[in-house]
């Protein structure tokens, strides 16, 4: 999928508030990333001022030609990602909100080979993303302005289109992203580990001992705040994952001090079948070790560009 990673770049570095009307009856889980919240907290700000085409970490060639002739530059353009699904294999819908030029997207689109289709009567491009193993084709429409939707297929564009049209919220997933205390939340997901269940039979066994799960994340004052509540299938479980994440912090602290500094703000604890994290970590702190993972990164390409 040749476009899909380039769309979904901005979470890896981390949008509008949450529209709880984007999702539609039957969704199994989200995820939504508010940009302007990233991008106006120092933190995000400081890293929506990198370079794009960093050379320790370079874009691959299509990610390049597509921010060139576009203008698209998710630093400035991008102001909010929703992804949504029903938990069955290869589904999802996309909502992105944007600044760029629409006009701009769709003509580059067309340039790969995108092919003019209509999805429920509404005039779309169908982008094939084979071959590459993963051969599937991308429905996407541009249906106002600042707003693109995408499909894994064209039911897919189908929700996310209709999810548009409506103004009530008609999921119950968003009461599960766990943002008490948060006010402004940058990043919000909630799954509903059953329904996947459901609609996956292949889900690993693991993944059904959980009820629902659901996060909130953001930058508040000079700190990196994330928070989660997972509600397990059965109780005892819930002690099990508390022990278990208290043993790998306890492992990882004794071998590695910096590791032990970092665990410092992690909190989880058990209460019936619920797990709530809480987990706090200063965002200097954050940005610098981004800095150092640059460093680390160009020094490895450089190695291994010298053969070493």
């Amino acid at each position: 999928m040749r476009l899909l990673p380039l769309l979904l770049l901005p979470v890896l570095v981390s949008a509008t508030p949450f529209r709880p009307a984007d999702l539609p009856a039957g969704s199994a889980w989200f995820l939504h990333v508010d940009h302007d919240a990233v991008r106006s907290a120092p933190l995000g700000a400081s890293l929506m001022s990198q370079p794009i085409d960093d050379a320790a970490c370079p874009l691959p060639p299509k990610a390049k030609a597509f921010l060139t002739e576009t203008g698209f530059d998710y630093r400035r353009d991008l102001r909010a990602l929703t992804v949504f699904g029903s938990g069955a294999e290869r589904q999802a819908s996309i909502l992105v909100r944007h600044s760029a030029d629409d006009l701009k997207v769709g003509e580059f689109l067309r340039k790969q080979g995108a092919k003019t289709t209509t999805v429920e009567g509404a005039p779309c491009l169908a982008y094939d993303c084979g071959p590459d193993g993963n051969e599937c084709t991308l429905f996407i429409a541009f249906p106002q302005p600042g707003v693109i939707a995408i499909g894994m297929s064209a039911k897919d564009l189908g929700l996310a289109l209709r999810s548009l049209e409506s103004e009530r919220a008609e999921s119950a997933l968003p009461a599960l992203a766990a943002q008490e205390g948060i006010a402004n939340p940058s990043v919000l997901a909630a799954v509903d580990m059953v329904a996947c269940a459901e609609a996956n039979p292949r889900l690993p066994a693991m993944a059904r001992q959980f009820r629902t799960f659901g996060m909130a994340a953001s930058e508040v004052g000079d700190k990196v705040v994330f928070r989660s509540r997972t509600e397990m299938v059965q109780a005892p479980m819930a002690d099990n994952v508390v022990k278990m994440v208290e043993g790998f912090a306890a492992m990882a602290a004794s071998r590695d001090a910096n590791a032990a500094s970092w665990l410092e703000g992690l909190v989880v604890k058990a209460a019936g079948a619920q797990v709530t994290t809480d987990y706090q970590v200063s965002a200097q702190r954050v940005l610098e070790e981004i800095a150092r993972a640059k460093v680390r990164m160009a020094e490895w390409r450089a190695k291994r560009a010298a053969g070493k």
